[in-house]
């Protein structure tokens, strides 16, 4: 199965492929097709969630399911639902296009953010994107960075998985999830809305509890 990206709380990163390091360590090489693409529909990840603050309090398992594909601005995109809503991401790039629930977007970037494939230890990228609240029709611009920042051995309650460490930062928010390339998903993340965020401060945290992909 090639690569693929999943989210989770988000995010969110996902699929299933295969990972070889290079000679001096830095580097991972995917052992198949570079781009990137959701496990089959009926595939579920499980993930034991912690917020606190804006994002609430206590302790749950959320579970995310990749679906069929659904259309978006006149395209197919892979769709992933969790409990808040369903993610859909752009097939060619891997990046997250829109938010929506019941058929109707929450939330939209432009262009569609996210991880890239492949990935490099000590690579950045920083992009200007706009974001559109659909439910009050406010668009607006910032610019996110990420960082690859290691490669790193990860125990999750799911198992044991070599995963990258990617730093996510932008205005109101931050955030750093390990993306296992094994895997093709993100096993752990962290995510931390800033005082100046809309919500206000909270945090959210999640681990990989247990994962079926579909044949």
């Amino acid at each position: 199965m090639r690569n693929a990206l999943l989210v989770a709380g988000l995010l969110v990163a996902l699929g299933s492929t295969g990972c070889a390091l290079l000679e001096d360590s830095r580097y991972y090489k995917p052992a198949k097709a570079l781009g990137p693409t959701i496990a089959p529909p009926g595939s579920e990840w499980s993930h034991v969630r912690r917020n606190s603050g804006s994002f609430g309090s206590g302790v749950s398992h959320v579970t995310i399911k990749s679906l069929p594909m659904q259309n978006w601005q006149g395209r197919p995109h892979f769709a992933i639902e969790g409990p808040e809503g369903t993610l859909l991401v752009d097939p060619t790039s891997g990046r997250w296009a829109a938010f929506v629930k019941d058929g109707k977007p929450l939330t939209s970037w432009d262009p569609a953010i996210g991880y890239h494939w492949p990935m490099w230890v000590g690579e950045t990228w920083s992009t200007p994107y706009r974001v559109t609240n659909h439910a009050t029709g406010k668009t607006t611009e910032f610019r996110g960075t990420f960082t690859v920042e290691a490669l790193e051995t990860v125990n999750v309650p799911a198992g044991t998985f070599r995963a990258l460490k990617v730093h996510y930062s932008g205005p109101t928010l931050t955030a750093v999830s390990w993306v296992s390339p094994d895997l093709g998903a993100s096993i752990k993340s962290r995510q931390e809305r800033l005082s100046n965020n809309p919500a206000g401060p909270g945090v959210r945290e999640q681990e990989l509890l247990r994962v079926n992909i579909k044949q």
